[in-house]
């Protein structure tokens, strides 16, 4: 989460200095969202990312497994409603702020599939400028659910683009991913790596 590294800062505080004319963005989970907007406008971030995958607490205790908030580890809806609490309060300031704000929803059958609609109409009637719905990647708590189809993502957005503008062209990543777009080598990476801690 690079909100929660100074680093984060600093990089932009240098390239600010550095090279002022270029557009500056970051992608947050929104948690620490309302501690560090006044750093963000300060630092001329113009473009927001946040992903909001609920704005009920009751399903985003089943997407998420525990919160960590300032040292301390939140579980089922109390994690929820913090998270949500500060991405919602976090976005308002964003657009209060005059930042371009566009949220990603991961879609996840069974989860969260009939709740993407609601975050649609919340979000647009906050000012955010876009939605980007993403097909579930299958892995970890959720490596048994069938992702949507191309199809079902695209009625999503038809659905939603009633509400907020939609993002259509999302060739999608992820922070996990290494390499270039479209050509991910992140398991041959853990491949070798694994080759060389077996071999100290």
């Amino acid at each position: 989460e690079p909100l929660f590294n100074e680093e984060t800062f600093e990089t932009f505080r240098l390239v600010k200095a550095e090279f002022p004319h270029l557009m500056r963005c970051v992608s947050t989970n929104g948690l620490l969202l309302p501690d560090r907007i006044d750093d963000i406008e300060e630092l001329g971030i113009g473009t927001l990312t946040v992903t909001l995958n609920a704005v009920d607490p009751a399903i985003g205790k089943l997407i998420y497994s525990f919160v960590n908030y300032h040292g301390k580890i939140y579980r089922g809806e109390e994690a929820a409603e913090i998270l949500l609490k500060n991405q919602l309060e976090g976005i308002r300031e964003a657009v209060k702020r005059k930042i371009i704000v566009k949220v990603n929803t991961v879609y996840i059958p069974t989860i969260n599939d009939k709740h993407i609609e609601d975050i649609a109409k919340q979000i647009g009637k906050m000012g955010v400028y876009m939605q980007n719905i993403m097909p579930l990647i299958p892995q970890y708590k959720f490596a048994d659910i069938k992702p949507p189809t191309p199809e079902e993502k695209r009625e999503m957005q038809a659905r939603c683009r009633a509400y907020v503008k939609q993002m259509t062209h999302c060739r999608q990543c992820r922070a996990d991913a290494i390499g270039r777009l479209g050509k991910d080598i992140r398991q041959q990476f853990f491949a070798r790596h694994a080759q060389t801690q077996s071999k100290a």
